[in-house]
């Protein structure tokens, strides 16, 4: 063994920038290179609670992120966190898979009582990308193999495991990966699905077991449909046969106004995937909900009761975490909380929108699920680059969201990212149990941000880059990621 092991109880002493070090050779470097393009390594977290992050310097960092709608009861909530450690410190069998686990028999119990319709056999893992192959593979099943192809839709986000990604739809996601064939069809547009289902055969290679997506796209940019998509999406599954997915890793847990986003629409699909806030932020969930005829087409017979498990998908922790945060959800009555406070946020940056037309392209969103689209020929109207570097406009161009999410933490502290599938769109998801006074602080810093103008924006960002890594490194990274885009 080379080097010095390090045990639990010292992490917190070693220095964060050999932390970093750690990551960046160890882990992934060039995710460590663009975070600190942004500056955000250089915040050394120590605490967090709420929709608080708190450094070692003790500045306050408000958190509209969510890790991408993970923490919609915001850090380190205290409930789910007791719930957690009631089993540890108690001692329960939080991990048997020849003893069934009552904690996981409750939390089936409770999420029949909130899902809509017959949606009532439940399949419990540890992550939305594994519940989305659940869901196609329970699918494939139902027709016993008949049909093996998967409706999705364009720049969709389902995961990234072969499966999932398979029924992805953004292009960066997928590149050099053996996929699974699948029908891709334009987001929001009944007719093409249509057009697809009304020549879909009985069984065959070609044959469609299910058409898959989300209630609002959330890493195409926070792309909500038009009124009645899901509902004519439904009735033509029902009319040909075909089994509706939705995906609400994302909209699911209270985040768009309504428990989960289907009962905006009033549609019940076959299968339903929940995730990440499923966990209450503190235990890594998900699962994969059926309607009993769905599920017992495919799961019928008791041999195959082992076909689709996991070693530590509904392990006793997890399921606690996850009755404790869907408590807090109902009595908080956060759907409620979210449709109020995302009314209150969409309507303060339309007005921003209004003030700095030249900024800001379009507002989406629903409850506390917002996107913000900018306006990136805002970089042509500077005339200013602090450098000459090939393709450098370009770059500012895609990651113009980045920019102003680095100096909203640089100069407001308030953490920001941009999306997966679209890089002209601000992610905006703050924790459910947020306040209006946050969200008003976030509509200030956001304002002062745009009246600096994209000046000081691309003044600021390509100094700290270059002052940061240098000539020699900025700017074949930028080449590079102009091969990558095209």
């Amino acid at each position: 063994m080379q080097g010095k092991w390090i045990s639990v109880d010292e992490v917190a002493g070693i220095p964060y920038k050999e932390c970093v070090n750690y990551f960046k050779t160890l882990i992934n470097p060039g995710l460590v290179a663009l975070l600190e393009m942004g500056e955000y390594t250089g915040v050394q977290p120590q605490s967090a609670a709420g929709s608080t992050i708190i450094d070692t310097s003790g500045r306050r960092i408000l958190d509209f992120v969510s890790s991408y709608g993970a923490l919609n009861l915001g850090h380190n909530h205290p409930e789910v966190k007791k719930a957690m450690l009631m089993v540890l410190e108690e001692e329960r069998v939080d991990l048997s898979k020849e003893l069934l686990s009552p904690y996981a028999a409750c939390l089936a119990h409770n999420l029949k009582l909130l899902t809509p319709g017959n949606l009532n056999r439940f399949y419990f893992c540890n992550s939305g990308t594994e519940a989305v192959e659940a869901a196609l593979k329970l699918a494939a099943r139902y027709f016993k193999g008949r049909r093996s192809r998967f409706i999705y839709a364009e720049n969709s986000l389902h995961g990234k495991t072969l499966g999932a990604l398979s029924v992805t739809g953004g292009q960066r996601l997928r590149q050099h990966f053996p996929l699974l064939p699948g029908k891709r069809v334009p987001y929001g547009d009944a007719g093409a699905i249509e057009r697809i289902l009304r020549h879909n055969p009985d069984k065959g290679e070609d044959a469609v077991a299910a058409v898959i997506l989300e209630p609002i796209q959330g890493e195409a940019g926070v792309i909500v449909p038009p009124d009645g998509y899901l509902q004519k999406v439904k009735k033509l599954c029902e009319r040909f046969g075909v089994l509706l997915i939705l995906d609400e890793v994302q909209t699911g847990m209270c985040r768009t106004g309504s428990f989960f986003a289907c009962q905006h629409d009033e549609v019940i699909p076959d299968l339903l995937v929940i995730a990440k806030s499923l966990g209450g932020g503190l235990a890594s969930i998900g699962a994969t909900i059926a309607t009993t005829r769905v599920f017992d087409g495919a799961y019928s017979n008791p041999h195959d009761c082992l076909v689709q498990t996991s070693t530590f998908g509904g392990r006793s922790t997890s399921c606690a975490a996850a009755i404790a945060a869907l408590e807090v959800c109902c009595r908080e009555k956060l759907d409620v909380r979210a449709q109020t406070l995302g009314s209150r946020l969409i309507n303060g940056l339309r007005q921003i929108q209004m003030k700095y037309p030249e900024w800001i392209r379009e507002i989406r969103g629903r409850g506390l699920m917002v996107g913000i689209e900018f306006n990136e020929d805002i970089i042509d109207r500077t005339q200013y680059l602090p450098a000459r570097i090939p393709g450098l406009k370009n770059v500012l161009k895609e990651h113009l969201p980045g920019m102003v999410a680095a100096a909203l933490l640089k100069h407001h502290s308030i953490l920001g990212t941009l999306m997966l599938n679209n890089r002209s769109v601000l992610r905006v998801y703050p924790p459910l149990i947020v306040t209006e006074e946050e969200v008003d602080r976030f509509l200030a810093a956001l304002e002062d941000v745009l009246s600096r103008g994209a000046k000081m924006l691309v003044k600021d960002r390509v100094n700290h880059a270059i002052g940061s890594f240098g000539l020699k490194f900025i700017t074949p990274w930028v080449a590079s990621l102009g091969r990558d885009k095209r």
